[in-house]
């Protein structure tokens, strides 16, 4: 049932949603969560580079956060449609505290294993990837629509900010105490996280199903979403242009450690502020969302910053001033949290809720869907060729692929239902 009370009345303020008590419990939930994850992922991408020196290792590393979420990510969507959707996401966030926990054991009583390093994050990833359609999906039923602009907003820039303050903590955590107690912090944010979750009201998320003589079967339930989309072409454009998007992001942000590495003295901390940057800048980017009502011309926004990310890119290959390649990843990281935002809010408003965990899901499927093939060939053209070459590829290609998103009459068209 939808949150609609006299507190979940639109207001036209910036940051009205937080007066919905429902809301916040959703945005304490996400504001730790976001500390932790940078943490673990500045350190687990720090540790694997210092120990095997290798790029198709941090490759791999950034393969177990996207290869689960497209297996399962189908299945985890009309899961999401099916089942109470605030105890789905305290389970996942009780797993992953449970993955995180060990490897930080682990790591600290046996030393460094790539072997366990990866296998504990392919579990928390998949865990992972039934917690985001979830808590996309939960969204509409905790804030009106026409706030959904300013919900967006609220959880992607405090998202930004948490994750660039956790990129610094992790970056000087690790170089003053060691990976382990990054790992440590990671696991409690999840059981933080877990409790700030637990505050939603049970029965006011559970989806409306089919009765027992009705119950339709998980196949016949993803069928439903493909066809909805199927019918919408400019989602479905969407979807397509991101594909080649992803894969060619996927050669430069994973890769920021290896650039650091090799330009910037093999600093933890000049790596720690390149992330930073780009989370500080999507925090701007999606605390803007709502006042400048992007999901009036979403679909126009989605290729300025396909168009923006292939310039960033190509500053990236050429750069070898650290202060410049911080100012650019901050360039960068604003117009994707500006696009984050916009493209949730945009497709909450306009897909009906029994449906939306399942087309989110088929949509991260299919635009996430070529993020592995990038970070291994990313791996292979650093290695074999150089990080400035793999830029330069990446900056090109997206430019490209920009332009052509921005032709499709679809793609352009695509815009938030209020």
């Amino acid at each position: 049932m939808a949150a609609l009370t006299d507190e979940s009345s639109a207001r036209a303020d910036l940051g009205h949603s937080l007066r919905i008590r429902p809301f916040r419990s959703l945005f304490l939930s996400s504001t730790v969560s976001a500390v932790g994850a940078a943490i673990s992922i500045v350190s687990v991408n720090w540790v694997v580079y210092q120990f095997t020196r290798s790029s198709l290792d941090v490759a791999y590393v950034g393969l177990t956060g996207v290869v689960p979420g497209i297996l399962l990510g189908f299945l985890a969507g009309v899961i999401a449609d099916r089942y109470n959707r605030r105890n789905l996401m305290v389970l996942a966030d009780i797993v992953r505290m449970c993955c995180i926990g060990v490897l930080a054991l682990m790591l600290l009583i046996f030393g460094f294993s790539l072997i366990l390093v990866l296998a504990m994050m392919t579990l928390v990833s998949a865990f992972s990837s039934i917690f985001i359609p979830a808590s996309q999906a939960i969204l509409p039923s905790l804030v009106p629509k026409a706030s959904l602009e300013d919900a967006n907003g609220l959880l992607q820039s405090m998202d930004g900010v948490m994750y660039s303050a956790g990129s610094a903590i992790g970056g000087v955590t690790v170089a003053v105490a060691g990976v382990s107690l990054g790992l440590g912090i990671n696991a409690l944010t999840y059981a933080l996280s877990a409790l700030f979750l637990f505050q939603l009201a049970s029965t006011a998320h559970r989806v409306t199903s089919p009765g027992p003589t009705q119950k339709k079967s998980f196949k016949t339930d993803f069928l439903e979403g493909v066809r909805y989309m199927r019918s919408n072409l400019p989602v479905f454009q969407v979807t397509l242009a991101f594909l080649p998007a992803n894969f060619l992001w996927a050669l430069v942000s994973p890769f920021l450690v290896i650039l650091a590495a090799q330009r910037f003295g093999n600093s933890s901390l000049a790596y720690s502020a390149l992330v930073a940057s780009l989370a500080a800048g999507t925090a701007i980017g999606a605390i803007l969302t709502g006042r400048l009502r992007t999901g009036r011309f979403a679909g126009y926004l989605m290729g300025a910053c396909i168009l923006v990310q292939g310039g960033t890119a190509t500053i990236f290959a050429v750069s070898d001033i650290l202060a410049i390649s911080v100012i650019t990843a901050a360039i960068a990281g604003l117009f994707i949290g500006v696009t984050i935002a916009t493209f949730y809010a945009t497709l909450q408003s306009i897909i009906p809720s029994d449906l939306l965990a399942r087309v989110l899901s088929i949509d991260a499927v299919g635009a996430f869907g070529a993020i592995p093939a990038g970070l291994l060939v990313g791996g292979i053209l650093i290695q074999t060729v150089s990080i400035s070459g793999c830029y330069l590829v990446a900056g090109i290609g997206l430019l490209l692929t920009g332009s052509v998103a921005l032709s499709l009459k679809g793609f352009r068209s695509i815009r938030q239902a209020l």
